[in-house]
């Protein structure tokens, strides 16, 4: 995947994208921008601290994006005030805040070595997992070509993308990169 193209890309799509009150569930705003990558020893300093190596493909995204550049917006309820949190993370300076989904993940391992095996992904060859967006989460295994993404709830946990480019895609609704 050419990240900069996809940079470019749903930069373009959110520059005046509109927001839908009533809507429940995170929203990016309009005019949002994606943060600067890190470099190649900021990758490496934050698999010292992750204490695995990334997939090469999430190596190359985080050289290019990482994050975005402003909070995304929730419309709760009509009487609810406006909420904005940061839903797709960044790193290092989200590892203490996506704790919770990797806690998550470890509550409820079974079901996701059962989504993990239906898609035929090796779930015994797991060596951890990154929060990408959300609740969802990048799969690292041993084998670094494999880069699925996972979509957690409690026990309700499937495969959202069988790699990292399809999940993006996925996520962001983005249709026209090959």
């Amino acid at each position: 995947m050419n990240w900069r193209e996809f940079k470019s890309l749903t930069e373009s799509e959110w520059y005046d994208c509109d927001l839908y009150e009533g809507v429940c569930g995170y929203q990016i705003q309009p005019e949002t921008r994606w943060n600067s990558g890190l470099t190649h020893n900021e990758i490496d300093s934050l698999q010292k601290k992750l204490g695995f190596s990334v997939p090469s493909m999430y190596r190359t995204f985080l050289s290019e994006l990482n994050g975005f550049d402003q909070d995304c917006v929730d419309f709760q309820a009509e009487t609810a005030p406006e909420i904005y949190g940061r839903i797709c993370y960044q790193y290092p300076e989200d590892l203490e805040n996506t704790k919770w989904l990797l806690e998550e993940i470890e509550q409820n391992r079974k079901y996701v070595n059962e989504a993990l095996q239906l898609e035929g992904f090796p779930f015994d060859d797991i060596e951890g997992y990154i929060a990408l967006y959300g609740h969802r989460a990048l799969v690292v295994f041993k084998n670094k070509s494999l880069s699925p993404v996972i979509s957690i709830v409690g026990t309700d946990v499937g495969v959202y993308g069988k790699s990292l480019e399809e999940y993006w895609k996925k996520e962001l609704c983005v249709n026209s990169l090959g």
